[in-house]
């Protein structure tokens, strides 16, 4: 019966284990997509950047300038933004990894328990058969020096 009922329990936390470790996996999908998109920024910027300034060679217009460095702006704007999804996607999904973790201990805890109690009750029927075997042969030791006399 308290194996049954450990067993149950077990089984909700295995359950619940792998609720923990899917959004575990979510989590950690989000984070590396934010951090792609982070770098697909920055990569971005560089490029403009380098293709600015190779259509600055020419010579630039004072317009044109100032719309190059407001769109820098915007873009460090953007990349600045995306820098702080990147660590709040990375807390959260290192915070799912260790709510996924502790579950995992504790249904491992939960499975040993069990274990254990599983071979203290065949230690347990191993030491009640021997003492039945032990007072069997004690009872027919008895009878055969009975008859003896």
């Amino acid at each position: 019966m308290i194996n049954h009922r450990f067993s149950m329990l077990i089984t909700i936390q295995q359950q619940r284990e792998e609720k923990l470790q899917a959004q575990f996996v979510a989590a950690q999908q989000f984070y590396q997509q934010a951090e792609q998109k982070y770098q697909g920024l920055a990569n971005y910027r560089t490029d403009y950047i380098r293709q600015s300034q190779q259509q600055g060679a020419a010579g630039l217009q004072s317009r044109q300038y100032s719309q190059f460095v407001n769109f820098i702006a915007k873009l460090d704007q953007a990349i600045l933004q995306q820098g702080r999804a990147v660590h709040q996607a990375r807390a959260a999904a290192e915070q799912r990894k260790q709510s996924w973790l502790a579950m995992q201990k504790k249904r491992k805890a939960l499975e040993l328990l069990v274990q254990r109690g599983e071979q203290a009750e065949l230690l347990r029927q191993l030491r009640e058969e021997q003492k039945n075997a032990d007072e069997y042969a004690s009872q027919l030791y008895s009878r055969a020096q009975a008859v003896q006399l």
